[in-house]
C-alpha cells in the first residue's frame, strides 16, 4: 500500500463535516469543546477526591489509633484485663473514616453494641448510592492498624483499625453529581441561546446565497437587504453594488449587441441594395450585348458564324450563372422584398420556395396579427430564423411534415415562433449547429430567447421569441394589420 496515498476515509469524514451548515459546525464544536472540558474536569475532580480520601483515611486512622490507646488506659487503670477488653467495645464505636475489630486472645471477634454498627451500616448504604465505576476510580488501597491489648504483660486481645472511604466517595460524588447537573442545564441554556443567535447572524448569509441564485440566473436586479451587523452590512452593500454594476453593463451590452445588428443589417442592405442596382444592370447589359453579337454573327461567313455562336453561347451561360448567383446572394444577404412588402407576404414566399426546391414534403403555415411593417432587424431575424429551423428540419431531421406559427402579441410588442417536424430529432447529447447557434446569438441581442425541444413520439420543436422595439424612424413605417 501506498504510504503517500490518501486517505479516503478522512477526506469523507471532512466533505461530510463541510457540507454541514454553519450553524451545526458551531454548535458542534461548541458541544466538543464543552464535552472535553467536562471530561477534564471530571479527571481533575477524580485525581484530588483520592488525594483528599488518602489524607483523610490517614487522619482517621492515626485519630482513631490514639483514641484507642487512650482507651485502653483508662480501662487498664479502672478495671481488671478480662473487664477492660470485654468494655472496650462501647467506648471505641461511632468513629468516621474508619472500621475497629476487636479479638480476644482466641482470635474471636467480641460483640459490640448495636449503636456500634451504625456508622459501618451507614458507609455500606453511602457506597450503595455511588456507582461502581466512581467508586472504582476513586478508592484508595486499604490500610490498617493492628494495636495488641496488653494486660499485666500478656496478649489478652487484639483491636484492629481499617481505613473505611466509602462515606468520603459518598461526599464526593453528591458534590459532583451536583455541579454536572448545574453545568448541564448551563451548557444547555447556553447551547440554545447560541443556536438562536446564529440563527439571527446566519440568517443575511443565506439571504446572500439566495441574492448570489438569482445573479446566475440573471436576474442582475436583485437586492438583498442590509443587515444590523456591521461585517455582513458591508458584504450586502457590496453585493448590491455588484448587481447594479452587473445590470447596467448587460443594459449596456444589450444595447451595443443591438447597434451592431442594426449596423449589420444596415451593411447588408447596402450590399443588397448595390448588387442589385449596380450589378444587375450590368449584367443585363452584358446580356443584350451578347444577344446583339448572336444575331450578327448570323451575318458572317458561315465557318465564323458557327464559331461566333458557340462564344455567344458559352458567354450567355456564364452570364445565366452569374445572375443566379446574384440572386443566391441577394437571398442570403437579404431578401429584397423585406421593407417593401408585409412581412406575411414575404415568409409565405419563403415557404413557397421551400415547397418548390422540396417536392414531397408538407408545409403548413400559420400566421396571425402580424403587422404590415416591422423594424428591419425584427423582420430579417423572423425570415432568419424560419429559414434556418426549416432548413435543418429537411437537411438533417429527414422530416416530412413541417409547420410553421408565427403570432404576435396582443401588444404588438413580441412575435412568438414556432416551428415543428416529423423527423428524427436530435440526440439528447447533440450541440447546435453553427446556423442555430448564430440564430441564437442575433435573438440574444434583441432580447429574445430560444430554445429547442422533443416531441412524442418523435420530432422536433424550435420557439423563438423576438421583441419588437420600436425607435423613432421606425414608427412611421408600421401600420396596423
Amino acid at each position: 500500500m501506498n504510504a503517500f496515498a490518501p486517505d479516503s476515509s478522512r477526506q469523507g469524514d471532512g466533505a461530510t463535516w463541510d457540507r454541514r451548515s454553519l450553524r451545526w459546525q458551531v454548535m458542534m464544536a461548541v458541544v466538543a469543546i464543552n464535552l472535553c472540558a467536562a471530561l477534564a474536569a471530571m479527571v481533575v475532580t477524580i485525581v484530588n477526591a483520592r488525594r483528599a480520601t488518602e489524607v483523610e483515611i490517614t487522619s482517621s486512622l492515626t485519630i482513631a489509633e490514639r483514641f484507642v490507646e487512650e482507651t485502653l488506659e483508662r480501662l487498664a487503670d479502672r478495671e481488671g484485663g478480662a473487664a477492660s477488653l470485654a468494655q472496650l467495645p462501647l467506648h471505641v464505636s461511632g468513629l468516621r473514616h474508619v472500621r475497629i475489630h476487636i479479638e480476644d486472645a482466641q482470635g474471636r471477634v467480641l460483640d459490640v453494641d448495636p449503636g456500634a454498627h451504625a456508622p459501618a451500616a451507614d458507609e455500606d448504604a453511602a457506597e450503595s448510592e455511588v456507582p461502581a465505576w466512581f467508586v472504582a476510580l476513586v478508592r484508595v488501597a486499604p490500610e490498617g492498624r493492628d494495636m495488641p491489648v496488653v494486660e499485666n504483660g500478656a496478649v489478652v486481645g487484639h483491636v484492629r483499625v481499617v481505613g473505611e472511604a466509602a462515606d468520603e466517595i459518598a461526599e464526593v460524588w453528591h458534590d459532583t453529581s451536583d455541579l454536572a447537573v448545574l453545568m448541564l442545564a448551563v451548557n444547555i441554556v447556553v447551547l440554545v441561546a447560541l443556536y438562536l443567535v446564529l440563527g439571527r447572524l446566519l440568517a443575511p448569509l443565506s439571504t446572500l446565497a439566495g441574492g448570489l441564485n438569482a445573479l446566475g440566473e440573471g436576474r442582475f436586479g436583485h437586492r438583498v437587504p442590509v443587515p444590523d451587523v456591521r461585517e455582513l452590512a458591508l458584504i450586502a452593500e457590496r453585493f448590491n453594488a455588484l448587481g447594479a454594476a452587473l445590470n447596467q453593463a448587460r443594459d449596456d451590452n444589450e444595447r451595443l449587441n443591438e447597434r451592431i445588428i442594426h449596423v449589420q443589417d444596415d451593411e447588408r442592405r447596402q450590399i443588397a441594395a448595390d448588387l442589385h442596382d449596380e450589378l444587375g444592370p450590368c449584367l443585363f447589359g452584358l446580356r443584350a450585348n451578347v444577344e446583339s453579337i448572336h444575331r450578327l454573327a448570323t451575318r458572317a461567313e458561315p465557318e465564323l458564324a458557327t464559331r461566333l455562336g458557340e462564344r455567344t453561347a458559352t458567354m450567355a451561360e456564364i452570364l445565366d450563372r452569374v445572375q443566379h448567383l446574384n440572386r443566391r446572394l441577394l437571398r442570403k444577404i437579404r431578401p429584397m422584398a423585406l421593407g417593401h412588402v408585409p412581412l406575411g407576404t414575404v415568409i409565405g414566399g419563403l415557404i413557397a420556395d421551400f415547397e418548390r426546391h422540396s417536392p414531397g414534403h408538407r408545409f403548413q403555415m400559420s400566421i396571425e396579427g402580424l403587422a404590415e411593417r416591422y423594424p428591419d432587424s425584427v423582420e430579417l431575424t423572423v425570415y432568419r430564423c424560419i429559414q434556418e429551423a426549416v432548413t435543418n428540419a429537411l437537411r438533417h431531421g429527414g422530416a416530412d411534415r413541417i409547420a410553421i406559427t408565427l403570432r404576435a402579441a396582443e401588444d404588438g410588442r413580441m412575435l412568438a415562433l414556432r416551428v415543428e417536424d416529423d423527423g428524427v430529432g436530435m440526440a439528447p447529447d447533440a450541440e447546435p449547429g453553427f446556423g442555430l447557434i448564430g440564430i441564437g446569438e442575433r435573438l440574444s441581442a434583441l432580447g429574445g430567447t430560444w430554445r429547442i425541444a422533443p416531441l412524442s413520439p418523435r420530432g422536433t420543436r424550435v420557439e423563438m421569441s423576438v421583441p419588437v422595439r420600436v425607435g423613432a424612424g421606425d414608427e412611421a413605417r408600421i401600420l396596423a394589420g
